[in-house]
Order: structure tokens, then sequence, then C-alpha cells
């Protein structure tokens, strides 16, 4: 199974494990998963440095199955995200300007529904940050691949002059 087989299975499992949480409305098992979505991002940049040039066309679908199955975690998280301002916002009604001038230990002690609903969205905006940076970091490596595919050599070179492609419309160099 390769390195990004690998990632796809962990991402395909944190899917389920956030979309349940989304439905359950318990997040318990956010800080669980903002923890292996660290972890993603090493195991990420392990399995980039272990590329070569003949990557071949099913890593590169893998790799775009790994950034649909994120997007659709970044949808979760979004309404989760969402869900946890409206909840907030509810429990404290006209009293949320007040709340928001209390020190933390107060917001806890005071309003404990209120500053579970601010945990639980600032975790998913922790989430989402992790999300974003997965998805960037695949990009890169999908273009990476890409390249590698394209010039044969290794996934830094440059497209050598003779490999590129002219074409012309009307008289025109494109």
């Amino acid at each position: 199974m390769s390195s990004i087989q690998q990632l796809q299975g962990t991402l395909s499992q944190l899917s389920g494990q956030l979309a349940a949480a989304e439905q359950s409305g318990s997040m318990e098992e956010v800080g669980a998963i903002a923890g292996q979505l660290g972890q993603l991002q090493t195991a990420l940049q392990s399995a980039q440095s272990g590329l070569t040039s003949e990557a071949s066309e099913s890593a590169r679908q893998e790799l775009v199955n790994c950034r649909m199955l994120l997007h659709g975690m970044m949808n979760a998280v979004e309404a989760i995200q969402a869900r946890a301002a409206e909840q907030y916002r509810q429990v404290l009604g006209e009293n949320k300007a007040a709340f928001e001038q209390l020190a933390d230990a107060a917001k806890q002690s005071g309003y404990p529904e209120a500053y579970q609903y601010r945990q639980i969205f600032q975790q998913m905006a922790e989430v989402s940050q992790q999300l974003r940076q997965l998805d960037g970091s695949m990009l890169d490596m999908g273009y990476q691949m890409e390249r590698g595919a394209q010039t044969g050599g290794s996934l830094n070179g440059a497209v050598p002059i003779e490999e590129t492609t002219m074409d012309t419309h009307d008289g025109w160099t494109i």
C-alpha cells in the first residue's frame, strides 16, 4: 500500500469521525481529530519526499481523492462552526456583549454552555486551518507529481525547451 493510500485511508477515517461529530453534536472527538491532522501533515511530507518522477497516474488520482475528502471535511467543519456560533448566540442572547468582556474564568463559570460553544467554534477554526494547510500541501504535491511526469526527470526539474508545445491560430503563436 502506498503512502498516499495510507493517507487516504486515515483521511477517510477522520472524515467519518468528523461527520459523526457533526451529526451527534458531540465534540469530544474534535481534539483528537485536530491532533491526527497534524500528524497527517508530517506523513504527507514524508510521502512527498519519497516521490519519484515515475509517480503513477493512480498515485495522482489517489491524491485527488484525498483532496476531495479534505473538501468534504472542510464543509463539515464549516457546518459545525455555524451551528456552534448559532447556539452561542442563542444561549447568550442580549448578554453576548457582556459575556465577551469577561475574563476567561468568569466566562467559563458564569456561562458554561456559551463557553463550551465558543470553545467548539475555536477548535473548528483550528481544524479548518489544518485542513487548508493539508489541501495546499496536497495541491503542491500533485503539481510536483505532474511536473515529474511531464519532464521524465526529477520532480524539481524544469521542462526542457524541446518538450514545450506551441499552438498556432491564424498565424499567431501562442
